[in-house]
């Protein structure tokens, strides 16, 4: 097996993050290769703001709390989110951002960083928190919430895989 097929096997979602920023450098390294994923006719739906500062996570992290009617931390101490929208009016929006963020996590892995779907995020967009923070933080008109990406260093064990599901797989030959 070649080092991206194993890749793909073992990325797992993190839901334990050191308190410690990841690098420039790798942030950067993560967003490109989220910028490269494949996309419906090249149309490259996304849109995704990098949330960094703390307090701005935590006016997040408060809002995803109250919609969801919850005191748990859905963003399980990361220090990094990636808030990925994608332009409604385009052909395939949803699975077009669905793919930059598995280009994120598996990009995230290779470089040793931990990373998380978070789903609440798109819901939170469609608040009027939400809608005034898209408004601030110059998330486009006419892009709708698809997901959150979580990234940081992980802490604790590796998160181990469930086996996959039986029958999932059918060949017509």
């Amino acid at each position: 097996m070649n080092e991206v097929i194993q890749n793909i096997l073992n990325r797992r979602s993190w839901r334990s993050y050191e308190d410690k920023q990841i690098k420039e450098e790798e942030l950067e390294q993560i967003i490109r290769c989220g910028l490269w994923a494949p996309s419906a006719m090249n149309q490259q739906s996304w849109h995704f703001t990098v949330v960094q500062d703390k307090e701005t996570i935590q006016r997040i992290r408060k809002g995803c709390q109250e919609m969801m009617e919850t005191d748990r931390d859905m963003f399980y101490g990361a220090p990094t989110l990636v808030i990925v929208t994608g332009k409604q009016d385009n052909i395939a929006p949803v699975a077009d951002c669905s793919l930059a963020i598995q280009n994120m996590f598996l990009s995230a892995a290779s470089l040793g960083i931990g990373s998380c779907w978070i789903n609440c995020i798109g819901r939170y967009l469609t608040t009027p928190q939400g809608q005034a923070f898209a408004k601030d933080a110059g998330i486009p008109e006419g892009y709708i919430g698809v997901a959150g990406v979580i990234l940081g260093y992980p802490k604790g064990e590796a998160p181990q895989g469930k086996e996959r599901v039986e029958g999932a797989v059918d060949y017509i030959r």
